[in-house]
């Protein structure tokens, strides 16, 4: 709100950039509400003002909204570019929306003619794979016409976490771990998945192969300031006995 309130005393309160970063500020903060109202205040808006708004929605889970605000903004008469769509489809991904999605990843291509991109199919992935349609996920990425990579695996991957779906889980990881050997995550997103079905064999076979190709978890983080001066703690270490 300070911010907020200084611009509008510098007189930048109409610049549509400057209310575009505005409305990203306040959703980001969870002002949900405020960035709308500001969206809704607006004199003028482009492409990114929606987009911000489109976003904020997703961010905060609220689907219909985000899918309500798209078809306005088409009935504006701005056409919707590839960042809105990754807004749009995250949005449907979090409000568990799966007709929705299919028809606005179709309508990237049929009706603006944007190539989806690896964003985009891995969003279809994780809408998908939400919904519990865990199968119909895997031959989605199947038929992809470009080569997935480990981020789309890894949103079937956190799907097969969400719904204990071991067997395909272990399949998923293995292509991850093809894709990626370094990253620790998918090797703790299957371990997860044993957990979550009570295997302790299978997390120690996870955590014998991790210590075998020597991958290592990367530990929690926060800070806190005090007294002008940020401090972080780290899980495990013991640098602040206090």
């Amino acid at each position: 709100m300070e911010v907020h309130g200084k611009i509008m005393k510098c007189g930048f309160q109409s610049d549509v950039p400057v209310g575009n970063t505005l409305i990203d500020m306040y959703a980001k903060c969870g002002s949900i509400s405020e960035a709308r109202e500001l969206f809704d205040t607006m004199q003028q808006r482009d492409a990114v003002s929606w987009t911000a708004m489109i976003a904020g929605y997703a961010m905060h889970g609220c689907g219909d909204e985000a899918v309500k605000l798209f078809k306005q903004m088409e009935h504006s008469g701005l056409s919707p570019d590839h960042v809105t769509f990754v807004c749009v489809l995250s949005a449907c991904c979090h409000a568990g929306l799966v007709q929705e999605g299919y028809q606005y990843f179709n309508c990237m291509s049929n009706c603006y003619h944007i190539t989806p991109s690896i964003e985009h199919y891995s969003c279809m992935v994780d809408i998908l794979g939400r919904a519990g349609h865990l199968d119909e996920a895997e031959d989605f990425i199947n038929r992809m016409p470009i080569k997935p990579d480990a981020t789309v695996w890894s949103s079937l991957l956190g799907a097969c976490r969400i719904h204990n779906n071991i067997q395909l889980g272990e399949y998923v990881a293995g292509r991850i771990f093809e894709l990626d050997p370094k990253s620790a995550a998918p090797y703790v997103l299957l371990s997860n998945i044993f957990a979550a079905a009570g295997k302790w064999g299978g997390i120690e076979k996870v955590r014998k192969m991790m210590k075998d190709r020597c991958i290592e978890k990367t530990p929690g983080c926060s800070w806190i300031e005090i007294n002008n001066q940020m401090h972080a703690f780290i899980t495990g270490h013991g640098s602040h006995q206090e």
